[in-house]
């Protein structure tokens, strides 16, 4: 059984949290995933940042309270549910998000999922839920507010979150690896193809994240490798920040790439990694 330990003995580098300033007042977004870890960061970022929000999820119950928590509709702060596996569902969400909003300026694609098993034993059910909801369904939702963009002649600004898995790629996380390496490409394909309506496609890729999805990970790799998950989770911790990283760190860089500042900055992926990605 491998030692899940590492030298702790640099003390951590702190998470900055600085003041938020108005840099997207008078914008509309939409953030997926709102009910989790970087979706509630960027969400609480976001509306501290003078923008208007539609918390998008599949956990309506868990967004209504963030909604309600972050100001509710006199703060233009809208729940919306939302099942990236059905298309009805993303339609309706797409309407919803629409008549709270009138306008979409950006869409911040957080949702997602993760399911680990050995490459041998990954089942087409593993494949089909994770590309179902990390790559179709997300591109799905991304193409019909790209088309409201591009029809209401406004353009905008789309950030996708993939995952350094998706360029280095873990053991017992196949499916997983690949479709965040998808959700990588279809970023530099889509910021050539919709940059004619003036939309900005930038992705994201986090590596091990305070969440509770990396807790869930780590609990998997408990049971697989007959070791504690709270061992797993502290050697899953960022060798050079001492420490794991924070969500707000992530929101961060989602909303740098949502901003009207960044429009020579298109097709990237950019590592919010604490520098475990060599590229």
């Amino acid at each position: 059984m491998p030692e899940f330990r590492r030298d702790r003995s640099v003390e951590p580098i702190t998470v900055s949290r600085n003041p938020a300033f108005p840099v997207h007042a008078g914008k509309s977004f939409v953030v997926t995933g709102a009910a989790g870890g970087v979706g509630r960061a960027l969400s609480e970022l976001l509306i501290a940042e003078g923008a208007r929000v539609v918390l998008a999820d599949i956990d309506k119950a868990e967004v209504d309270q963030l909604a309600t928590a972050l100001g509710g509709d006199e703060a233009g702060v809208h729940a919306v549910e939302l099942n990236l596996l059905d298309q009805d569902s993303i339609g309706a969400a797409v309407a919803s998000c629409l008549s709270h909003l009138g306008r979409i300026d950006g869409l911040a694609n957080v949702a997602g999922v993760v399911k680990m098993a050995p490459a041998l034993s990954h089942t087409r059910e593993l494949w089909d839920l994770q590309f179902g909801v990390n790559v179709f369904g997300t591109f799905e939702l991304t193409k019909e507010i790209a088309q409201h963009m591009a029809d209401g002649g406004h353009g905008g600004a789309i950030v996708n979150v993939a995952s350094e898995a998706g360029k280095v790629g873990h053991p017992n996380m196949l499916a997983y690896n690949a479709s965040k390496a998808a959700v990588i490409n279809i970023t530099r394909v889509l910021a050539v193809e919709l940059a004619p309506h003036h939309i900005n496609v930038n992705c994201v890729a986090p590596g091990g994240v305070d969440t509770p999805m990396l807790h869930d990970v780590a609990d998997k790799f408990g049971e697989m490798a007959d070791a504690s998950s709270s061992d797993i989770f502290t050697y899953m911790a960022n060798e050079q920040l001492g420490r794991h990283i924070a969500p707000v760190e992530v929101a961060v860089a989602i909303s740098f790439l949502l901003g009207n500042r960044v429009q020579a900055i298109r097709g990237v992926t950019l590592n919010v990694d604490g520098g475990v990605t060599p590229y």
